[in-house]
């Protein structure tokens, strides 16, 4: 489709003789025009757009946990590790030399920084006791799974209550 300028009645094309400098001077005016069933369209998306990011915001907010297996109570529970060790002995003194100091943020801060300071012979104590009780629970997870594979802590909660 030629379309025609305001300034002249000539129609443009692209085989026109005219000069570059000549045409530059000239505006084109394109106008697009939509139809009826492009507007709808157009005001479809829209609308899904807008229901998509309230439901993500819905399913962001009601947020709940996957639940997973269930975890058996009687199963043994993992020992800390020798940093949590220090952190216990390092709270107490922390608290004793600032009293002010209540946000356990401040002190986990001044804890991690003691922890990476300190030289290996000093972390020694706080491994010594954090590799005691992970034998201690490995121990304890050995008999589980002996018990749980005979068969004798197979009774859960419900069971429990419905005996007669």
């Amino acid at each position: 489709m030629v379309k025609k300028t305001k300034d002249s009645q000539e129609p443009l094309s692209s085989s026109s003789t005219k000069t570059p400098e000549e045409a530059s001077t000239r505006r084109m005016v394109l106008r697009v025009r939509q139809s009826e069933a492009t507007k709808r369209l157009a005001s479809l998306v829209i609308d899904e757009e807008k229901e998509k990011r309230v439901v993500s915001v819905k399913r962001s907010k009601t947020k709940q946990k996957k639940k997973g297996a269930k975890v058996d109570p009687k199963m043994p529970k993992k020992p800390p590790t020798a940093f949590f060790y220090f952190l216990e002995d390092f709270r107490k003194e922390f608290q004793e030399q600032n009293p002010d100091i209540k946000t356990m943020r401040v002190v986990g801060k001044a804890c991690g920084e003691k922890w990476k300071t300190m030289s290996y012979e000093e972390k020694v104590k706080y491994y010594d006791i954090a590799m005691a009780k992970r034998a201690e629970f490995d121990e304890a997870m050995s008999e589980y799974i002996k018990r749980k594979e005979s068969g004798e802590g197979d009774e859960t909660e419900d069971d429990e209550d419905y005996d007669i």
